[in-house]
């Protein structure tokens, strides 16, 4: 089957499709849009979601699997205070969400944006107490390692060890009821700027389900260290690698005000 199938009774050869190409490899023929190399489709669907009457067929994205867009778009000002108001949460109540809210909330990272539209995100989600605890101590050993080692973040993990290992505090996973691992094929070069992306998307739908989250920095920097004791815990399949780590949970509290920040800094040229 070719990439391409157009319903020549329908296309309008508007030249959208070929203009909202990612790749750059449509152009406009006689019959309407052609594929100049299939090989460099990324399989992102926005040739046959872009086309204003349907005469599109991608055999990567096909019509029939895509949800045609009814809902009004959020107004502006609706969507500020929302994204306003998000809080990173690190105070949990102690019971973890089920698997069915863990699911939903991860299922909406596939639409996030991803380089290439590579995709390729896998999940681990860990439960259990005990091996929380032992992840945040194996965080806790790489950071005195770190510090013997005269690493350039020694005074800063100082700091965090000393409200880990001398108050009891866990400011490493912060008692979290769960933590989401996310890893990719070791190959992917992309991987923790696309786990990045899917944080954004988990991180924003978290609290319309009553979900608190923040990322795990300092997880999620052991991790993609590649710290052994860290990564034999999580226990990620061969040829993979781990490139960010989250918490979730059911906020302890819940905030009243939006605190302000920094002026915007943009220079218009």
């Amino acid at each position: 089957m070719d990439l391409l199938q157009v319903d020549k009774s329908k296309c309008l050869k508007c030249g959208i499709c070929v203009e909202s190409c990612p790749s750059c490899i449509l152009s406009m023929g006689e019959e309407g849009p052609k594929c100049d190399f299939d090989r460099g489709c990324m399989a992102c669907g926005h040739c046959v979601a872009v086309c204003p009457v349907g005469a599109l067929e991608n055999k990567y994205t096909p019509l029939e699997k895509q949800r045609p867009i009814t809902k009004p778009m959020l107004d502006a000002e609706t969507a500020y205070e929302f994204m306003r108001m998000r809080r990173s949460v690190r105070t949990f109540r102690p019971v973890c969400p089920t698997e069915e809210e863990l699911t939903k909330l991860l299922d909406i990272t596939r639409y996030a944006p991803t380089a290439g539209n590579s995709q390729g995100m896998y999940y681990v989600v860990i439960r259990d107490a005990e091996k929380i605890k032992a992840i945040a101590d194996a965080v806790a050993d790489w950071m005195e390692e770190e510090i013997a080692a005269g690493s350039e973040n020694k005074r800063y993990f100082t700091t965090v060890l000393r409200a880990y290992r001398d108050r009891g505090q866990d400011i490493i996973a912060r008692n979290a009821p769960c933590l989401v691992v996310a890893h990719t094929r070791r190959l992917n070069t992309t991987g923790v700027s696309n786990a990045e992306q899917c944080w954004a998307y988990a991180e924003l739908f978290a609290p319309t389900m009553g979900l608190g989250t923040t990322i795990a920095g300092f997880i999620q920097s052991c991790g993609i260290a590649g710290y052994k004791p860290l990564l034999d815990l999580v226990a990620l399949p061969p040829k993979y690698k781990m490139v960010g780590c989250i918490m979730v949970g059911y906020p302890k509290y819940k905030f009243k005000r939006m605190p302000e920040r920094q002026h915007l800094k943009v220079v218009f040229e």
